[in-house]
Parts: C-alpha cells; structure tokens; sequence
C-alpha cells in the first residue's frame, strides 16, 4: 500500500485559545501515540488532510515526517473529530504508530459491486447492515477497501462474514454477520392525504338540486333556502314582534301596553246601563 505523506510539527501551544488560532491558520491539532511511545500532541497541514479525506484514503499509512529518521513516524489514522455542522471543519485528529514488522488492527471500507439478480428480476430489495469491517494484517497489506459481488444473489440469499476469504487478512468480526442480503420488497399500507382530499373537494360539482347557503348555517339565516312559492308573506309590524296569525280579531285599543281584553267581554267593575 502507498504511503502518504502528511506534512505534521509538533504543537507549541495548549489550549482552547491557542487551537482556534492554529485551526485560523490551516492547520489541524492532532494526536500522535503509540506503544512503548509517549503521546506527541501535534498539528498537521489542512490542506493536505482535506485532499486525504476526499481522495477516501483515510485507511492509508501516513508518513508524518516527524524527527526520528526515515519512517520512524508511519501511523494510521484511528479517529477524526469533526465540527458538528461543518463537516470540512476538522477539530482534532488520532494518529496510532505503526511498526511495519508488526500487525495492525485498522477499520477497513465495505464495497458492494455489481447488481443482484433478485434485484434485478424480481423487484427485490438489496441490503447492507455494514459498511465498514474490522481487519487485521500486516501494514503493507492493508487494502483501501474490500469489495464483494452480490451480483449473483437471489432473494432470499445473503453472505456472512464465513462466505469472505481474503488472504493475509482476518475480519475482527463474528463469522455469521450479515453483510449483504436481497429481500423481498414490504407492500406499504396506503396512507389517506387530506391535503389532496381538500383540494379534491373544493373542485367537486356541485349536484343539482341542491340548497345554497353557508355550510352549517341554521335555516333563516343569510344563504338559506327562500320561502316556497305561494307562502303568505309576514304580517307588517314592529321590528321583531311576531305577526300575529292571519284572520285573528285586532287587538282592543286601550292604554300603551295594555293588554286587550278577549273580544266582547264586558270590563271588570262597570255597572250595567239597565235597572
């Protein structure tokens, strides 16, 4: 495997303050450690890290040109904090050293190739619980990925970790893992869209026949249905008194507000005119 250089120098500073200002500057605070090592605490070039990141070669080796002599600074890249919105912001870097007559332990990319057949042919779903593995191997060993064909699966098949054999190379990993499996594709249950009904709705034709008026106003009121032909109109009178029924006998005159008496009945206390 190629071996990357990656400008680095130890960090003359500590702190939050300092790391903000060296991060203003293009560079990155990092971590350097190994066994029988005291850990380094340095800064590494951004530039250069950044075109490592998009270039998807973080499982590379990576000479850090620290003092030491020649390879005396080889080390993976164990972990890489980034800033939680900015994704090309990196906050700090763990570099692990390495020592090229020794195995290492590194996570290693998972590559998918090919389109299955149960796919393909019948409509099935392909999936993938994993997306990186854990391998152990000799430095120069380590590959930038580890690729499988699916492109033979049916539905219903799988392969597991057992099914991969790659020489000089172990998966840390239990040998039934699924890695890649092709199922039959779930039937999503219709789900009612009241948006669309609404819509739907507000065009519908109106039937014939039908009344006109405000939905769920009380008869009477604005937008009712008119009086059938041939009604007796409303008596005249005062403004919110009910008329009274037609053909009634008129009220007796007498005093504002008084009530009339029963038409024909004599007054109360009024003493006969005969003797």
């Amino acid at each position: 495997m190629e071996i990357i250089k990656l400008k680095a120098r130890p960090r003359s500073g500590t702190g939050k303050s300092y790391t903000r200002k060296v991060r203003l500057q293009g560079w990155i605070p990092a971590v350097y450690y190994g066994v029988g090592r005291e850990p380094m605490t340095i800064e590494v070039d951004k530039k250069e890290f950044s075109a490592v990141v998009r270039g998807k070669k973080l499982t590379h080796l990576f000479d850090l040109g620290l003092s030491g002599g020649q390879g005396a600074s080889i080390a993976v890249v164990r972990e890489v904090q980034r800033h939680v919105i900015i994704d090309d912001l990196f906050q700090n870097i763990d570099f692990q050293h390495v020592a090229m007559d020794k195995k290492v332990t590194i996570s290693c990319p998972l590559d998918l190739t090919g389109i299955p057949v149960g796919v393909k042919d019948a409509g099935g779903v392909l999936g993938r619980p994993v997306k990186t593995l854990t391998i152990e191997c000799m430095p120069t060993e380590i590959p930038e990925k580890i690729s499988l064909d699916v492109s033979h699966l049916e539905i219903g098949d799988s392969i597991h970790v057992r099914d991969v054999k790659i020489p000089n190379l172990v998966i840390k990993a239990s040998p039934d893992e699924v890695l890649a499996v092709v199922t039959q594709p779930t039937k999503e249950e219709e789900v009612a869209k009241p948006a669309e009904e609404a819509v739907a709705a507000e065009g519908a034709v109106p039937v014939e026949g039908a009344v006109p008026g405000a939905p769920g106003v009380a008869p009477g009121a604005p937008g009712a249905a008119p009086a059938a032909p041939g009604a007796a109109p409303a008596r005249p009178g005062a403004p919110g008194v009910a008329p009274g029924a037609p053909g009634a006998a008129p009220a007796r005159p007498g005093a504002p507000g008084a009530a009339p008496g029963a038409p024909g009945a004599a007054q109360k206390g009024k003493p006969s005119k005969e003797k």
